[in-house]
């Protein structure tokens, strides 16, 4: 039943679609919530676009139970699209980086609408999104999927770079050598220091905020990859000064 006090959808200007989106998700405020509500069973138009966007949650929920590898560039726009969006609009839609939609899929899935209309508007420029993992031939890099980190620089917290170390290596049979021709020499002169030599990762990083160089060496078993957080190397001709360390396993070797 209409509540009584409102008027009519002849009257209302139809919702949006972040608004239907929020009342979806149970994001609104509770009065804003229900007059959304009452409209929208008022209102066919409104009622359509509701139906469509439930369905749509549902599919893509669905879809996107395994995450879609693409381009680290256009993983980057994207990223900054919804980082730009949640700026706006933090206090109802929360959503800050990729990482945080991967682990909360479904409950940001809607709020993600109007940015992804700006990913496909930059494809249509000509960007040329493909969902595909790129073929990195010969250069001694992984495949470029979601457990392969970006040729720049990632972000990470002393504690968790143990974890992302395995994960990376876990998924490829090769090393991942990142960084500039600079940053890979001064790892190298890292390794060569060290009872083996074998470098299994150079990745520039950001740890705990402070620039820094990952690298990952072969242990003294197949499984075992010793990790090194070191400072100097993104600097040409700097000196590598290890700042924290640990030892992984990896589960496919």
């Amino acid at each position: 039943m209409t509540d009584p006090g409102l008027p009519t959808s002849e009257h209302l200007e139809h919702l949006d679609t972040d608004t239907i989106a929020d009342l979806i998700e149970n994001l609104l405020p509770a009065t804003e919530a229900h007059r959304a509500r009452e409209h929208v069973k008022a209102c066919p138009e409104c009622q359509q676009t509701y139906d469509a966007l439930l369905e749509l949650t549902r599919d893509l929920a669905e879809e996107g139970r395994a995450d879609i590898p693409m381009p680290t560039d256009v993983a980057e726009h994207l990223d900054a699209v919804i980082v730009s969006e949640s700026v706006l609009r933090a206090s109802t839609v929360g959503v800050h980086s990729l990482a945080q939609i991967r682990e909360e899929p479904r409950r940001h899935l809607p709020k993600l609408l109007g940015a992804a209309a700006g990913v496909v508007l930059i494809a249509a420029l000509g960007v040329g999104v493909v969902f595909a993992t790129k073929d990195q031939g010969g250069d001694g890099t992984a495949s470029a999927d979601q457990n392969t980190p970006p040729a720049d620089t990632v972000a990470v917290s002393s504690k968790d770079i143990g974890p992302s170390t395995k994960r990376w290596l876990d998924h490829t049979p090769s090393a991942i050598l990142h960084g500039s021709a600079d940053e890979q020499s001064c790892a190298r002169s890292f390794a060569a220091s060290r009872p083996n030599s074998d470098v299994r990762l150079v990745q520039p990083a950001k740890v705990d905020g402070k620039r820094a160089t990952i690298i990952g060496l072969q242990g003294a078993q197949p499984s075992q990859i010793e990790v090194f957080a070191v400072t100097g190397c993104s600097v040409p001709g700097g000196s590598p000064s290890s700042f924290y360390e640990t030892t992984v396993t990896l589960r496919n070797r």
